[in-house]
């Protein structure tokens, strides 16, 4: 069955692609969002750096410029694919990496020499491009490169210790209460009763009591008067 399927797809890349193909301004995969260079030229983060590595283990750097969908058509089925056409920058004499910091830098007035412009999509990874902050003319040719990090990919390290454990094969159990514990516990936590009759009858004669205080007080006051008077 694999072999009659990998027949097929090889008659129908011998056939080549057809005609119409489906194009689109933007396009997502590997985690990145790519924009083709028209599209995200005026736009204040730039989507359309790319980075694809050789064989040969050469990174080459450029412009997305159209992104496209192609048709094999074979004996069997159809067979589709989405390649990325850009523009490369000069990856031998247009390319500087720092020794030590391994920083890389791009001459973007240099060209690739060749024209091989169409890449798989599935091979592009997304970079992007920044001018030196300096006012020296001997660097306005040449472009910092940073590569991007997936949307989906964190740059941390890696714990092998997991957090929290599947299973516990001892799990803690209820503590069983002995009959003189629970009224131990019982008589700690009983709460002293109130009689609220009687509480509300004792407030109401201690009133009662300072009322009377206060009319004898005043009787007292009244008599002293009268005898200074008679005097």
């Amino acid at each position: 069955m694999t072999s009659n399927t990998d027949d097929d797809v090889v008659w129908a890349l011998a056939m080549g692609p057809r005609k119409d193909v489906y194009v689109w301004n933007n396009y997502y995969i590997n985690n990145f969002h790519f924009h083709t260079y028209a599209y995200g030229k005026d736009k204040s983060t730039m989507n359309y750096g790319v980075s694809v590595r050789s064989v040969d283990g050469v990174e080459y750097y450029g412009f997305l410029q159209e992104v496209m969908e192609v048709t094999y058509v074979g004996a069997k089925a159809c067979y589709k694919t989405v390649l990325f056409k850009c523009d490369w920058f000069d990856s031998g004499k247009g390319t500087n990496i720092h020794k030590q910091y391994k920083l890389v830098e791009i001459n973007h007035t240099r060209k690739y020499p060749k024209y091989d412009p169409f890449v798989l999509a599935v091979q592009v990874q997304q970079v992007y491009f920044t001018p030196y902050p300096s006012i020296k003319s001997d660097k306005d040719a040449w472009w910092a490169v940073f590569k991007v990090k997936g949307r989906s990919t964190i740059d941390a390290p890696v714990n092998e210790m997991a957090f929290q454990e599947d299973s516990n094969d001892n799990p803690p159990s209820l503590s069983v209460l002995e009959l003189d514990d629970e009224e131990r516990v019982i008589e700690d936590n009983e709460l002293m009763e109130v009689d609220v009759e009687e509480d509300e009858s004792s407030q109401v004669g201690d009133e009662t009591e300072d009322e009377d205080d206060i009319e004898d007080q005043y009787q007292y006051d009244d008599d002293d008067d009268e005898d200074n008077e008679e005097d």
